[in-house]
């Protein structure tokens, strides 16, 4: 109604912050599910057995491309190499203290370390969107979040992965962009979510 989705019946956003949450539309309508949970996006299983999400499972796309586990794969690789993390060290001003922004940091200044994790993350996001578009044929590919804010060269890159791998059926007509709505799209989505479910009662 008010984002970057305005006028497309069938898209999906992926909003990539501390975790990774979505929102699917299809045909006009918001996609609810049998218990109105559908749309976590980020619990799809890229990785079979893969690292602990902070839900029950494993391997989640939230447990390698949400912000708490970009800051958790930065820490694990900078504590098996301190010598090539010390530029990650130094911003951050201990391991314990790097972050997503942190890594963005250092690869914006050519750190080699922050730019192979960001290269495995958008690895990582892509191969979740790869199965996203596959499975749900959008129009529109609307990535958002803290993470896409703060490091837009995650849009270009999972955008080409996407191009490659997912299915050529699913690509036609495909767009994929950054949400428009900044932090602000919760709280709008929610506020005209209430007053459309407010109409339907009068």
């Amino acid at each position: 109604l008010y984002g970057a989705g305005r006028g497309v019946d069938d898209l999906i956003c992926l909003f990539v912050g501390t975790g990774v949450g979505g929102g699917i539309v299809s045909g006009g309508k918001l996609l609810e599910g049998c218990n109105s949970s559908a749309g976590e996006l980020g619990h799809l299983t890229i990785m079979t057995d893969g690292r602990q999400c902070h839900c029950r499972n494993r391997g989640c796309l939230e447990a390698y491309a949400g912000g708490w586990a970009i800051a958790e794969r930065a820490q694990e690789a900078v504590r098996s190499d301190p010598k090539a993390g010390q530029s990650l060290i130094t911003l951050a001003g201990s391991i314990e203290r790097i972050t997503a922004a942190t890594v963005t940091e250092a690869y914006a200044n050519g750190d080699p370390v922050a730019q192979r994790i960001v290269e495995e993350t958008a690895h990582f996001l892509a191969a979740g969107v790869v199965g996203i578009v596959n499975a749900f044929n959008p129009c529109l590919l609307i990535l958002g979040g803290g993470v896409i804010q703060g490091s837009p060269m995650y849009l270009s890159m999972v955008e080409h992965a996407v191009r490659i791998n997912a299915l050529e059926a699913a690509l036609g007509g495909l767009r994929i962009i950054t949400a428009a709505l900044g932090n602000k799209a919760g709280v709008i989505g929610a506020a005209a979510l209430a007053r459309h479910r407010l109409q339907q009662t009068q």
